[in-house]
């Protein structure tokens, strides 16, 4: 089970959410989230795998990222799959490195450095299914 997040890019990175066009987005290619990744990892002191440039990773000890890129060499967006606890670093430098926007898929809102995620209401609600009782 993951919290999943939505990453894309848009000409301007203004538009709010119902008025995001097909033709304003800025497509990310596979090798470019791998650099990314890359160097996200070297900053955290993170492990990244991207031989599969379709399904790429980022693990910490904490958290684990799978970035979700798809088989073809361009994409307009990339679903990142989260688990274990909140990669707030990961969140932040993302979009800034590559000039884009994160969109929190429980929430369908866009996730905006220094104000809360829905991340805490989804682990409560894994750890209920799952019959955890961590917090």
């Amino acid at each position: 089970m993951s919290w999943d997040v939505l990453l894309i890019r848009t000409k301007t990175n203004r538009e709010a959410m119902d008025e995001i066009k097909s033709e304003n987005i800025i497509l990310f290619s596979q090798a470019e989230i791998a650099r990314e990744i890359g160097k996200i990892a070297t900053e955290l002191g993170a492990v990244c795998d991207c031989q599969d440039l379709s399904w790429q990773n980022l693990d910490s000890d904490s958290w684990s990222i799978e970035f979700n890129v798809g088989k073809n060499a361009e994409t307009e967006s990339v679903m990142l799959h989260i688990r274990g606890s909140e990669p707030k670093e990961v969140l932040t430098l993302l979009p800034v490195d590559l000039n884009a926007w994160l969109i929190d898929c429980s929430t369908g809102e866009f996730i905006r450095p220094g104000e809360p995620t829905s991340f805490e209401r989804w682990r409560a609600y894994r750890d209920q299914i799952l019959g955890r009782n961590e917090m």
